[in-house]
């Protein structure tokens, strides 16, 4: 009996199953979640959705409470933070913004001599037509090869159908080691970077979730766990990535207003 009050008691929150083979950032998103969600005084249990679901999919759903995803971790747009709530917590510490390229291993001095952005202009880069990074390149003048799904960009870039498929330091090493049997290097000499927030977003119809999020994350930023779990899974690729010793392509990101970022708030971004 008692297990059927507890499970009374259980609000079931979905977010979107994944169609990558394997999510790079799942397990630090799965602690994050567990951790802040431990100081709520209501019970939360997380699962998939039925389906694999794309980025613009989840959001259509929860912007809609159809009730098939009600929580999504996405970088930000000023469209997204419109339609669903966003918890402006950057748990990625801005990382996401900072981009890496995989390219083919014939093309590794490819980039050796660039130094502006103009530089890159005529080589092509590849992403998935519903991540907002497609238009923030667009917007800056980048040449964009777009795919329907992420797993397909691996092979396109393998076949030469794009030069270049920028990835963000938080993700680029996982990936290398998944596609390992693919003729992909991670290029050494440049980063794009662009002003980037990876968000949590909640439906607007679980709103009482979205409060015990937030405040279970500011308790994770107050007692210094959060730093610690985001140094935890990815100090080492931020290391790897040696940003420093990288000629650094700054982009624009105009879908996503500076205002309404908390950038006040310092000891929530990454500074290499």
């Amino acid at each position: 009996m008692s297990g059927s009050v507890a499970f009374a008691d259980t609000t079931f929150i979905r977010y979107p199953r994944p169609a990558a083979k394997v999510d790079s950032h799942l397990d630090y998103v799965n602690e994050l979640l567990t951790e802040a969600l431990a100081f709520s005084p209501r019970k939360y249990q997380l699962l998939p959705s039925k389906a694999t679901m794309q980025q613009g999919r989840a959001v259509h759903e929860m912007k809609n409470g159809t009730g098939e995803v009600d929580l999504l971790w996405s970088m930000s747009t000023d469209e997204r933070e419109k339609n669903l709530i966003a918890i402006k917590i950057p748990i990625d510490k801005g990382l996401l913004g900072w981009r890496t390229p995989f390219v083919i291993s014939e093309n590794r001095q490819m980039f050796k001599a660039i130094k502006t952005l103009r530089d890159i202009e005529n080589y092509s880069a590849g992403q998935e037509l519903d991540w907002p990074d497609v238009k923030i390149l667009e917007n800056n003048g980048l040449k964009v090869e777009k795919a329907n799904s992420y797993e397909a960009l691996f092979s396109m870039l393998e076949a030469g159908r794009f030069d270049y498929f920028p990835r963000s330091v938080m993700e680029i090493w996982k990936e290398q080691e998944v596609h390992a049997s693919k003729n992909l290097i991670i290029s050494q000499d440049i980063a794009l970077h662009y002003p980037a927030a990876y968000y949590f977003f909640v439906a607007p119809a679980k709103r009482q979730f979205a409060e015990d999020l937030t405040n279970g994350l500011e308790i994770l930023i107050r007692n210094g766990q959060f730093e610690r779990l985001f140094l935890k899974y990815h100090q080492s690729s931020i290391q790897k990535a040696g940003l420093k010793q990288r000629t650094v392509l700054e982009l624009q990101n105009p879908f996503l207003n500076p205002a309404n970022m908390p950038l006040s708030r310092t000891e929530l971004w990454f500074k290499p």
